[in-house]
């Protein structure tokens, strides 16, 4: 099943890990890890921020969030500054107060600077925004469905997977993506594979 994490092994997620890299001077390969746990973690707390009674303005996130179809477009030519801006308003709406905590245990958890892990937080929050965007005004998600689209980005739900890989994949560089990403998930169940692997684990 799809799920956030895919996004690493594809042009977008090795775009976002090379400028958060760079950013930081971190190590690709330790930034893709504070990545696989920052992802999910800025999913969940969106969940969470609905279901406490924030949807409107998380609804109105994703409305207004800049063209984000250009956004995904030219993302290679973002400047980080940008990047590091629009992460942390959107940051503060998302994960508030939680931001620090989930700062130092992932510091901890992965031999870190704390300030690294806030900044590829930050670069990274814009991206997640954007496909959910994309997704939401592909599909005409209706508010009351966007637990569902989050769910599908978390890998707990498959409803959303088509507009999911037409979102992360660039379909300029093979047409054949989306079918192939399709069969995959048609045969997950008996085959237990992955749809990607690499920076994800492939699990």
């Amino acid at each position: 099943m799809a799920s956030i994490l895919d996004v690493l092994n594809t042009n977008l997620g090795k775009e976002l890990i090379h400028k958060a890299s760079k950013e930081t001077t971190e190590k690709k390969e330790k930034v893709a890890s504070v990545l696989g746990m920052v992802l999910p973690l800025i999913l969940g707390n969106f969940k969470n921020k609905i279901q406490e009674g924030h949807e409107e303005a998380l609804i109105e996130m994703l409305e207004e969030a800049p063209d984000p179809f250009k956004f995904m477009k030219v993302f290679s030519e973002k400047e980080t500054n940008d990047l590091l801006d629009c992460g942390n308003d959107y940051g503060e709406i998302i994960l508030g107060e939680n931001f620090d905590n989930i700062s130092k245990t992932i510091s901890a958890s992965l031999s870190i600077d704390e300030d690294a892990v806030q900044k590829i937080t930050k670069i990274a929050t814009p991206v997640v925004i954007a496909i959910l965007s994309i997704q939401k005004q592909k599909e005409n998600i209706q508010n009351k469905d966007i637990e569902t689209l989050i769910d599908s980005a978390l890998g707990s739900s498959s409803k959303y997977n088509d507009s999911f890989f037409e979102t992360i994949f660039n379909r300029n560089e093979d047409p054949n993506i989306i079918l192939e990403a399709s069969e995959i998930l048609l045969n997950s169940e008996k085959k237990k594979e992955s749809i990607l692997k690499g920076y994800t684990g492939g699990k």
